[in-house]
C-alpha cells in the first residue's frame, strides 16, 4: 500500500509544474505555499500550465461543468454536482461529487478543441479512477454501520493524541480520491471488483443484499480493500514514531470496523496549497489487517 501512496503523492505533487520567479501573482504565491491543514480550503489549488487557459475556462465554465454531468451520467449511470473547475493544459479538471446512490468524489478531464477557440472536447478520465471511486462507494453502502464506527474512532483517536484531519471544503474541492472521510480514504484496484462494477453499472439500484454478495464473490477476505488513515500534528514538525505505534495499537483492538488492510500517517502541520496534500513526510505504521 506504501507504493500506492507514495505514488499518489508523487504524481499529485508533479501537476504544480514549475513557476516564473519574476512578477508572481497571488495565485502563483499561493500556489508555492504551503497552509495549515485545519486553514486549508483549496486555496492555490492548480495544475500545469493552468494559468494560460483560466481565461477561457471561466468562459466556457458552464458548458464545462454540464459536460461532465452528462459525461458520469451517460458512461457511469451517476449523478454528480460539481464542486470544483480547476484550468489546466489547455482544459480543466472537475471534481465532482456523488451522493445518492453512492458517495465519492473524483474528477473528469475537459480538454479545449486545438484551432477552435470556443469549442471544448468530451469529458474524459484517468483509466481507472471513476471506477474505483463506484466502487469504494459501494463498499461503504454496503457496510454503512462499519464506516461509521471508523468516522467515530478515528475522530476519538484525533482528540485523544490531539492531531487534525482535513476541513469538508479541502476534501470537496482538492481530493478526487474517491469515498473518503475527514482522516482516512479508500483505495482499491478496480480489476479486483468487476463483478460489483458491472452489476452496478447494470442497475444502480442494486440491492445492498447482492452487492454484498458480489464483493464477498470477488474478494473474499477484503484483502485487496485499503484505507489508509491520515492524521496531521498540530506543529509544524513530525512527532515521534511511537505516537504512530500507538494510534496503531489502538486500532487494532478496535472491534466493528471495514474489513480492509490500513496504514496510519500523522504528517506535519501543513498542506502543499497546489495539490492539496501533505509533502509526503511521515511517520507510519503499515498493513494492519482488520
Amino acid at each position: 500500500m506504501k507504493k500506492k501512496i507514495i505514488g499518489l503523492l508523487a504524481s499529485l505533487l508533479l501537476l504544480g509544474g514549475c513557476f516564473n520567479l519574476n512578477e508572481k501573482t497571488e495565485q502563483e504565491k499561493a500556489q508555492e505555499g504551503t497552509t495549515p491543514v485545519q486553514d486549508y480550503v483549496g486555496q492555490g489549488y492548480s495544475f500545469v500550465d493552468g494559468n494560460k487557459s483560466a481565461e477561457r475556462v471561466k468562459k466556457h465554465e458552464e458548458e464545462i461543468k454540464q459536460e461532465v454531468i452528462n459525461y458520469i451520467k451517460t458512461k457511469y449511470k451517476t449523478d454528480v454536482k460539481v464542486n470544483n473547475v480547476v484550468p489546466a493544459r489547455n482544459g480543466a479538471v472537475v471534481i465532482v461529487e456523488s451522493e445518492a446512490p453512492i458517495q465519492f468524489t473524483t474528477s473528469v478531464i475537459v480538454k479545449f478543441i486545438l484551432n477552435k477557440k470556443d469549442e471544448i472536447g468530451s469529458g474524459t478520465s484517468n483509466e481507472g479512477e471513476i471506477e474505483q471511486a463506484i466502487i469504494g462507494g459501494l463498499y461503504a453502502k454496503v457496510y454503512e454501520e462499519e464506516f461509521k464506527n471508523l468516522d467515530e474512532v478515528s475522530e476519538k483517536l484525533a482528540k485523544k493524541y490531539d492531531l487534525e484531519g482535513y476541513t469538508q471544503d479541502a476534501l470537496e474541492k482538492t481530493s478526487p480520491h474517491g469515498y473518503q472521510g475527514k482522516y482516512y480514504f479508500v483505495t482499491l484496484g478496480f480489476s479486483d471488483y468487476l463483478s460489483v462494477y458491472n452489476a452496478y453499472l447494470a442497475n444502480p439500484e442494486i440491492s445492498t443484499d447482492d452487492l454484498r454478495a458480489l464483493f464477498i464473490k470477488d474478494d473474499p477476505t477484503s484483502k485487496n480493500m485499503s484505507i489508509p488513515i491520515a492524521f496531521f500534528s498540530k506543529e509544524d514538525k513530525l512527532p515521534e514514531q511511537k505516537l504512530a505505534d500507538d494510534l496503531a495499537e489502538e486500532l487494532r483492538k478496535e472491534k466493528g470496523l471495514p474489513k480492509g488492510s490500513y496504514d496510519i500517517r500523522v504528517y506535519k502541520n501543513h498542506i502543499v496549497n497546489r495539490v492539496g496534500l501533505p509533502d509526503g513526510e511521515s511517520i507510519d505504521v503499515e498493513e494492519i489487517t482488520k
